[in-house]
């Protein structure tokens, strides 16, 4: 199963507000992509973004996001991570 078909079958079993989350941060990275591809006059855009590390570029993005959206997050969300994506029971713990 190729990535793209994985993603369409995780899609496929995801509830809409999810999937609103997840279209609105891929339109920010292909956004955020462009930007860097048109202020890179070198051309070697890919081997620098290939070089970067992962951890590196969330911090990035992460710093981008405002005070008040992070706020927005529930402050059990790492303990009821599967409550909040799949409507797993809620851990009380």
């Amino acid at each position: 199963m190729t990535v793209k078909e994985e993603l369409i079958k995780e899609i496929s079993q995801t509830p809409d507000f999810l999937i609103q989350e997840v279209l609105n941060f891929l339109l920010f990275i292909k956004n955020r992509f462009k930007q860097r591809v048109s202020e890179n006059k070198t051309g070697d855009f890919t081997d620098t973004l290939a070089s970067q590390s992962f951890l590196n570029f969330i911090d990035d993005v992460s710093s981008q996001i405002p005070q008040s959206e992070w706020e927005k997050l529930p402050s059990d969300m790492s303990k009821n991570l599967d409550y909040y994506l799949y409507g797993s029971p809620k851990s009380e713990e």
